[in-house]
């Protein structure tokens, strides 16, 4: 059984090249194909009967937001853009579900699977993408996307503890907030990163699982399988307004703020390794998964990073589990026990793709093969029989 997180903030990212688009066309091809013979461009039906202009219209609206967002004005395409609110990047409150901290740019491919009138003006689509669930409003009689916020006011209170400000619909103890953030400031020195640089970063993050007023405006979605009030993780960092929308039952989400506190480029896997070791995957140590993801990687006889990496496309169950994350932390725990401080902060800083931290591991292990590299690290054993 998947956990679902609950309501949060999410903001779309807008596609940075090419080749993420190419990545995505080859990805996302037959749902692409199947939706437009209905005469739509991202989202992908089942039945043809449940196309309605609105629809059609609403498809048009997020495919130019999603597009668009962080690079060009889409304040146009909402009914209720406020000032004040980046034209670029306007946060939009929704329904985020299931959610994994996936790059914003991999937000094509939808599958619709729920929808419903709110009233006679307000529609609400439910949305899956595979590896997250959302909810997204359209007013129809103005015929453009509607912001979660304009139905109703949380009432957040915002928490400050030096550069870290949470806002919650409940009161979070400055103790909490402390520990959080020596967290974050003990990782940052352990990676010979700047303290002060730190201390200078705006770090702003919404409690999304205090956003219990939402449920009132969705309806039977809560009633329907998808809501889940025990989800142990689901966040997301908005890498243009730099805020975290986090979905996991603690007040502040320390794995989605070290995305943010941790400022070199490396690949996604060494990437969200960093954020799980010395943040966690959502509400937990990595290490309370270790058990269950290595023998789920046994009983699938992965010996190669690559396989392990692409099992968040075919395992629901190895997503349900931070599988890859999981992974991700504990090969970078393993790398500075093994070696010296400064050769794994040179390791994690040299990975920015994957052949290069594949190479660099081949360095650092004396091995010349994937997969005895793989099996050393995960199974413990130089090869496999």
């Amino acid at each position: 059984m998947v956990d679902y997180s609950l309501v949060l903030l999410l903001i779309m990212r807008p596609f940075k090249s090419l080749s993420i688009i190419a990545f995505l066309i080859i990805n996302f091809v037959t749902s692409e194909t199947f939706a437009q013979s209905f005469g739509l461009k991202i989202i992908s039906v089942s039945d043809s009967s449940v196309i309605t202009k609105d629809l059609q219209i609403f498809d048009s609206l997020w495919f130019k937001c999603m597009s668009d967002y962080g690079r060009n004005d889409v304040s146009s395409l909402f009914a209720d853009h406020h000032p004040g609110v980046s034209k670029t990047n306007p946060i939009t409150l929704l329904n985020f579900i299931s959610g994994f901290d996936i790059p914003f740019s991999n937000m094509f491919g939808f599958r619709l699977i729920y929808n419903q009138n709110l009233n006679d003006t307000v529609n609400l689509y439910q949305l899956d993408m595979g590896w997250m669930q959302m909810a997204v409003l359209y007013n129809s009689k103005q015929s453009k996307l509607m912001r979660f916020e304009s139905l109703n006011s949380f009432n957040l209170i915002p928490h400050r503890y030096k550069n870290l400000t949470v806002f919650s619909s409940q009161k979070v103890e400055k103790k909490e907030l402390a520990k959080s953030y020596n967290q974050m400031l003990s990782a940052v020195k352990e990676l010979g990163l700047s303290a002060d640089s730190f201390m200078k970063i705006p770090l702003i993050l919404y409690s999304g699982p205090t956003l219990k007023d939402a449920y009132a405006y969705v309806g039977g979605l809560e009633y329907v399988n998808f809501f889940n009030p025990k989800a142990q993780f689901g966040g997301m960092g908005d890498p243009f307004n730099k805020v975290v929308l986090s979905g996991i039952p603690k007040p502040v989400h320390v794995h989605e703020l070290l995305h943010f506190a941790i400022p070199f480029k490396c690949n996604y896997f060494v990437g969200e390794g960093l954020a799980s070791l010395y943040g966690g995957i959502g509400a937990t140590s990595y290490k309370e998964n270790l058990p269950g993801v290595l023998a789920f990687i046994k009983s699938k006889d992965i010996h190669t990073f690559s396989d392990a990496m692409s099992l968040w496309r075919t395992s629901t169950y190895f997503n349900s589990i931070r599988g890859t994350y999981v992974l991700s932390a504990y090969m970078l725990d393993k790398i500075r026990k093994d070696f010296p401080r400064e050769t794994y902060r040179n390791f994690v800083r040299n990975c920015k793709t994957d052949e290069e931290m594949i190479n660099s591991l081949k360095e650092l292990y004396k091995l010349d093969s994937e997969e005895a590299l793989f099996n050393l690290i995960f199974y413990g054993v130089y090869f496999w029989f």
